[in-house]
Order: C-alpha cells, then structure tokens, then sequence
C-alpha cells in the first residue's frame, strides 16, 4: 500500500489554474469566486503572502477515507478526471505516506505545457480523523526537459475530514509560480478569468469516480475509518 500522488491530482489542476499575482484581496481574505448548489462545489480566491492568487475549492462526497486515498493511489486514471491532467507518475517511494511524484498538464496553445516535481506526504489527525496530503515542490529532484516549462513553486493540500452519515468534506487548496510567460504581466488578465476552472472541474471530475467499487473496496493500515 502506497501514498496516495498528490502531485498528479493537485498539481495539474493547480498548474492548469495558471496562478499569479493578484493585489484583489489581502493574504487573509478568501474571496466567493464561484458557487455551483447543483454540484455542490464552491471555489474561493485569495492572495497569498507570496504574491500569488491561492485557492480554495471545496465539495462533499460520499465515501469511506480509504475510497478517496485509494482514488489518488490509481496515478493511470488521473487524466480521466483531473483537469488538464496529461500524465502523472511516482518517482521515488520514501514509504507509505511519503513520495516524490511527477505530472504534467496541458496548456492551450501557444503557451508550453508545463511540468513539476513535488514531495507529497499524507497525515491523519488521530481526533477529527481528517487526511491530509500536502505537496510541495521540489523543482531540481530531476532535470528539466526541454519541451515543458517547469513549475519551480508550489505548494497545495487535499484534505477530505468525516462530517456524518458516510459524507466527507473535501477540500482542495493551492498557490504557486506558473513560471514562463505566465508569471509576467502580459498574460495575467486572460488567466485570471479562467482561474476557478481548474480546482471546479478537477472537484467534478473527483465526484464522478469516487464511488467506484475499486476504490469504495480499499482499505489501508495507516487510515482509520469513522465510526459507523
């Protein structure tokens, strides 16, 4: 039983998301960007500390923890419903919750797809029974290849938390440096109107998958189920 690749699910949508620098709101204030009642996901902006725009995506789902932690372990089906999501693969395995992974996503012509190297590691809190993966960038584990644009910062997290009944909270947050000419000023205006694309479909596609029984039927030593 492996840790779950954050790299692939957070960081293609994050990367897709095309973050960058936003003096709309303070570091503490998130910001209704998007609410759809329907699909029940809600999308938040942010500025970061750093500069750049964070955001907040959340939506609820039914399913065990170890069905969500199972979804993020199955790195073959992640373009099915991660946005813009081309490839995603593990790099090195430090152990059942600690990994360095690798992704790339799509961007529309003629901007460079772009690519990253992330450590990720997953922690439950041992009295909410909330998982977290959080990931982290770490641009120089591999070289760079030419075709792709590597994404030099990021950071995010996933963190699904019981809230009753068999639902699950989830969340999905992040900032980070697009890198290229998506960090200048140049293009900044087209991507910020897109922005909430990216953690909105990346959540849709999540509902779409999770309640497969290949991943409702996981089960994992390090992840401890709500009681019934």
């Amino acid at each position: 039983m492996h840790c779950p690749n954050i790299a692939a699910a957070g960081l293609a949508a994050l990367i897709a998301a095309g973050l960058l620098p936003s003096g709309a709101a303070r570091a503490d204030e998130w910001q209704l960007k998007i609410e759809d009642a329907q699909a029940d996901i809600r999308v938040y902006y942010r500025t970061h500390e750093s500069g750049f725009t964070e955001f907040r995506a959340v939506t609820h789902v039914r399913s065990q923890l170890s069905g969500l932690v199972a979804l993020f372990r199955d790195v073959d089906t992640m373009p099915e419903w991660v946005y813009r999501n081309r490839k995603a693969a593990t790099l090195t395995r430090i152990s059942d919750t600690e990994v360095y992974a690798y992704t790339v996503s799509e961007m529309q012509w003629p901007l460079k797809d772009r690519d990253a190297v992330v450590h990720t590691t997953l922690s439950q809190d041992p009295e909410t029974l909330a998982v977290t993966i959080r990931g982290r960038g770490v641009p120089g584990h591999i070289p760079e290849n030419e075709a792709y644009v590597r994404m030099r910062a990021v950071e995010s997290f996933w963190r699904f938390t019981p809230s009753g009944s068999g639902m699950v909270e989830v969340v999905f947050q992040g900032h980070g440096d697009p890198g290229g000419n998506l960090s200048s000023g140049l293009l900044q205006w087209v991507t910020r109107l897109v922005l909430w694309e990216a953690p909105f479909y990346t959540l849709l596609g999540l509902q779409k998958v999770v309640f497969r029984d290949a991943y409702q039927a996981g089960s994992f030593d390090f992840i401890r189920e709500p009681a019934p």
